[in-house]
C-alpha cells in the first residue's frame, strides 16, 4: 500500500527566512532536532573561531546569521550537521570534466545518494531518497510543503544539470572523510558513506510519485 508522501514526508511550512532549520528538520526528517537557539550558537562559535584566526579582529554575526530574518550561512548548517550526524557538504560545481575523481565517483553512483541540499538564490531546499522507495528522490521545500516531487535517480543529473545553469549551489550529503578524498572514499564503501541518516518513517513506508519528469526549480 502506497502513503502519500505529503502526509508522511516532514517538511515544516515557510517562516520567514528560517529556511535553513527548515532545511536540516527536512534532511533529518526529525522536528526535534536544530533549534534556532542551537543554529545561533553555532553561528556564535564560527564568529568567534574565525575571530581568534584573525588575531581578535571583529567579526560580525551578521557574516553567518541574520537575527531579523533568520538567513543562516552554509557554513552554519554544514557545521550543524557534522556536530549531530558527523556529515559534511560535499559541493558540485559541475557535472562534466572534473578534476575531481572522487567527486566523480559519487556522480556516477546517484542511485546511492541519499540526500543533496540545494541553495538557490537565498533559500535553501533539499532532494532526498527514502529506503522503501529508493530510486527516487524528494523534493522537499518548505515553500511547498504539501506538494514533493519525486526524481528518478538516472534523471538527477539532468535535474542538477539545469539547477547548476541557474547559479545554484549544490551539495552532497556525505559521511565526514578527512582532506583527502582519494584515501578516504573508494567504490567498496561509497553505499555506506552516501546514505549518512538514520531511518525515519519515512523510510519505513512506500512512498506515492509525483510526475518526475517536470523538471521545475
Amino acid at each position: 500500500f502506497l502513503k502519500n508522501s505529503q502526509n508522511i514526508i516532514i517538511c515544516e511550512k515557510q517562516d520567514r527566512n528560517y529556511c535553513g532549520r527548515h532545511c536540516l528538520r527536512a534532511l533529518a526528517q526529525n522536528l526535534d532536532l536544530f533549534s534556532d537557539e542551537y543554529l545561533v550558537e553555532i553561528a556564535n562559535n564560527l564568529a568567534a573561531a574565525e575571530q581568534i584566526c584573525r588575531n581578535g579582529a571583529s567579526i560580525r554575526i551578521t557574516q553567518y546569521y541574520y537575527e531579523n530574518s533568520g538567513d543562516y550561512d552554509i557554513q552554519v548548517l554544514e557545521a550543524a550537521l557534522r556536530n549531530i550526524f558527523n556529515i559534511q557538504l560535499l559541493q558540485i560545481n559541475k557535472l562534466e570534466n572534473s578534476n575531481c575523481p572522487i567527486r566523480s565517483l559519487i556522480l556516477s553512483n546517484t542511485q546511492n545518494i541519499q540526500a543533496l541540499l540545494i541553495q538557490q538564490d537565498y533559500h535553501y531546499y533539499i532532494l532526498r531518497q527514502f529506503r522503501l522507495t529508493k530510486g527516487y528522490f524528494f523534493k522537499i521545500d518548505s515553500k511547498h510543503p504539501m506538494y514533493h516531487e519525486s526524481i528518478h535517480y538516472q534523471d538527477i543529473l539532468k535535474f542538477i544539470d539545469l539547477l547548476l545553469q541557474c547559479n545554484c549551489n549544490i551539495y552532497i550529503a556525505i559521511q565526514s572523510i578527512s582532506d583527502d578524498l582519494n584515501q578516504d572514499l573508494s567504490i567498496d564503501d561509497i553505499a555506506k558513506k552516501l546514505w549518512v541518516l538514520p531511518d525515519a518513517p519515512a523510510d519505513l513506508e512506500p512512498l506515492l510519485l509525483f510526475s518526475e519528469n517536470e523538471y521545475k526549480t
